[in-house]
């Protein structure tokens, strides 16, 4: 059993998460029933077979045919893992765990799959990386008790107890069926004669019955009977059995397939194929026109022959994606040169997708780090183009995305912010654009020195009062003040403001105000914390930063209960918990669990000890906690070893040590005593104000924001309480004015 601590935070709604398929499942009852067989008897079962068989398709199917054995399921494509990238690291990727680095991550995916829930995690298509799959596979099922292994590839694994369950072509019959029922949903007047039948049935045979170049074929079926494919596909093995450049055995007939499939496309419509296969995750029409020059007509011919598949992506628009093997057949077509050049174009795209003009104010930051994230394969993609070509276009395409890399990936990040610097020495305004983004990496990883060392550079290139000055000062406040530099911060903090405020940059701001704060608070000044922080909670609210507004409620409980206001201090913490819970973070989402767990102790103790227990795993993960988080914690299994004694406080911490903190979080929140309608400081600010008739106008002039900002804290207050309109929410301001008063 693993008992390592977990460097990383999850995010629920990432893990477990399976591709699904929108075509029915066809045939292959034995294959499920001695899938479901190996794993009802053993740990690691391997679907076996040559390429195009179904092996995925059988084993995603009979997962979804028995969901309840394994409460958990981690899927990962290993085909989609970068050249060179960890292994584990994908894994605890797949797995929703965040901020993990990859010396860490086989560690990380102990601790998550040791939580006391079966799992089960899916490796599909290990055969390119049987070694490494096999080492990972042994070390899972010798510290994680819990877990089992589902894993799909052309060859064994070859490990102890390792149940092997073979996927060859289909039966005849199934395959026939497969073909028809494919072929009639593209062309539903397609005679089913008995000609066409021995047809179709001597074309299933001639493909060998494998289930993709049956699907393949089946698509082509738009255009031709089965007796015109026939001969067409005679074509296309006769152009892929002769030459040097003939596929392996094991390939032949899935080749095949594909040839007489792009075989029927024109030249405009071959070129789009092929330029599509530099993309590495989903793209749309808007992307495949300006990278492959694809007009709808040409994406509508690639879809109806089955050589781009759609699925919808996260705000229900169409997206487009390329099987694997069809990708990499058609960069198999591409010329050194034209392959450089359409990669050239993705990457032009990717840089007018992410806006990299210039570095980007810290409002911008957010906007194109949320956008960043749907697009994360093909941003490697384009990185690892623009390392070797074009530094500096990789170099501002780091800069534009880093609060993708800060929340997601630093140690990555890291790696490739330092590699494309080594490639561009040049001391201009691009070269401080990456020192900046390697500073703000190495403060995740509390690297001080890194930092200081980055912001020198930087600082020597920059104008004072610009948008990546004021974010590396910003940096250096942090850097210090981790340091113990309270005034050095403090001066560093204040010249971030000034260049923030010179170009209106309110995000920026809000980071500045909270920095001061925070100096002030770990200073021992907390009185004079508290209004840095009634400054900065606005701005990050008007820039829509949660995390930030997290950090900053965080800091601002920690002051108000160093001056005795416990109600207070617990009021911000349960809101910095609501909007932690909508991002992803360590140390920050720890502290604010354990401090609000020491509050609490006192009423609820065992759920304190859970959440304390939960904090106390992300220790070291990415970073170290501050020596007041590690003191809360200790604190708290010791108030509630009094209250409740060592053996209870033993069963709780250990229950505790398996809950994520988001699970730790809403059981906080849900135990929380009644609160206003869990409205947070600002709504509460504003429903007062409401109550005694002021516009949002008004209450917009004086809280120095916006009065769409007004309007949508109306909006949230009215939604959270239950009320109808603005009216209803100044009786509920008046009612709780009264209630004060009496108590």
């Amino acid at each position: 059993m693993a008992t390592g601590t977990a460097p990383s935070a999850l995010t629920t709604a990432v893990a477990g998460r399976v591709p699904a398929s929108a075509s029915s499942f066809i045939g292959r009852i034995d294959e499920l029933a001695a899938v479901d067989r190996a794993l009802a008897t053993g740990r690691l079962v391997t679907l076996t077979g040559p390429g195009g068989a179904g092996k995925t398709r059988i084993a995603l199917e009979a997962v979804s045919r028995d969901g309840s054995r394994s409460t958990r399921v981690v899927f990962v494509d290993l085909t989609r893992i970068p050249a060179g990238s960890s292994l584990a690291f994908a894994v605890a990727e797949a797995a929703g765990l965040r901020g993990v680095t990859e010396e860490a991550a086989l560690a990380s995916i102990l601790w998550w799959l040791d939580l006391g829930e079966e799992s089960l995690v899916i490796l599909d298509s290990a055969e390119h990386i049987l070694g490494e799959a096999a080492a990972l596979v042994a070390a899972l099922l010798e510290n994680a008790g819990r877990a089992r292994v589902l894993v799909t590839s052309r060859q064994p694994l070859r490990l102890a107890g390792e149940r092997i369950v073979n996927v060859g072509p289909m039966p005849v019959d199934d395959a026939e069926s497969l073909f028809w029922e494919r072929a009639l949903a593209v062309r539903a007047s397609l005679p089913e004669t008995p000609d066409a039948r021995a047809a179709a049935r001597e074309l299933c045979s001639r493909l060998d019955c494998l289930p993709l170049a049956v699907e393949l074929a089946a698509a082509r079926a738009s255009v031709l009977t089965p007796a015109e494919l026939l001969p067409e596909l005679a074509r296309g093995l006769a152009v892929l059995s002769r030459g040097p450049a003939m596929a392996p055995d094991r390939h032949a007939s899935l080749h095949a397939c594909i040839a007489a499939s792009i075989d029927a496309l024109d030249g405009r419509e071959r070129g789009v194929f092929e330029a599509c296969s530099v993309f590495a995750g989903s793209f749309d029409a808007r992307a495949a026109a300006a990278v492959a020059g694809a007009s709808l007509a040409d994406l509508e011919a690639l879809v109806s022959r089955s050589l781009l598949q759609t699925s919808a992506d996260a705000a229900g628009r169409t997206a487009f994606r390329m099987l694997e093997t069809l990708r990499e057949y058609a960069v198999e077509r591409l010329t050194d040169g034209r392959l450089a050049e359409i990669r050239g174009r993705h990457l032009a795209w990717m840089m007018s997708e992410l806006g990299t003009g210039g570095f980007p104010s810290v409002t911008e930051s957010l906007r194109r780090g949320a956008e960043a994230k749907g697009l994360l394969p093909d941003l490697r993609a384009a990185l690892d183009f623009a390392a070797t070509t074009a530094p500096a276009a990789g170099i501002l395409l780091m800069a534009s995305t880093e609060e993708l890399w800060r929340l997601a990936a630093e140690d990555e990040g890291f790696a490739r912010v330092e590699r494309l610097l080594e490639q561009y020495p040049e001391p201009d305004e691009v070269r401080a654009a990456g020192l900046v983004t390697a500073a703000c990496l190495s403060l995740v990883r509390q690297d001080i020195k890194g930092v200081r060392d980055s912001a020198e550079q930087a600082l020597g290139i920059l104008e004072p009062r610009s948008a990546a000055a004021g974010t590396v000062l910003y940096y250096v406040a942090v850097a210090l003040l981790y340091g113990g530099d309270f005034e050095g911060s403090t001066l560093a903090a204040m010249r971030a403001f000034d260049a923030f405020a010179a170009i209106g940059d309110v995000a920026g701001q809000g980071c500045a105000r909270g920095a001061l704060g925070s100096v002030a608070l770990f200073a021992g000044r907390s009185e004079d914390a508290i209004p840095f922080f009634e400054e900065a909670l606005p701005l990050a609210e008007e820039a829509g930063d949660a995390w930030r507004q997290g950090q900053i409620l965080t800091h601002w409980a920690m002051a108000e209960e160093a001056l005795g206001h416990r109600a207070s201090a617990h009021e911000k913490l349960l809101g910095a918990l609501e909007q932690f819970l909508q991002v992803g973070d360590i140390s920050i989402y720890g502290s604010a669990i354990a401090r609000l767990a020491l509050l609490d102790v006192r009423r609820r103790p065992t759920a304190a000890v859970r959440a304390a227990a939960s904090a106390s795993q992300r220790q070291g993960a990415g970073g170290r906690y501050h020596s007041t988080t590690l003191a809360d914690i200790d604190q708290v299994r010791a108030t509630a070893a009094r209250l409740i004694g060592e053996g209870a406080v033993r069963s709780a911490w250990e229950t505790g040590e398996r809950l994520t903190f988001d699970q730790a979080a809403a059981e906080l929140l849900r135990l929380a005593e009644p609160r206003e309608g869990t409205l947070t400081p600002r709504e509460l600010e504003i429903a007062e104000m409401v109550r005694r008739g002021h516009s949002n106008a008004s209450i917009a002039k004086r809280l120095g924001l916006s009065e769409r900002t007004i309007e949508s804290h109306v909006a949230h207050a009215t939604t959270k309480l239950g009320l109808h309109n603005r009216a209803g929410l100044a009786a509920w301001a008046a009612e709780r004015g009264k209630s004060s008063a009496d108590n």
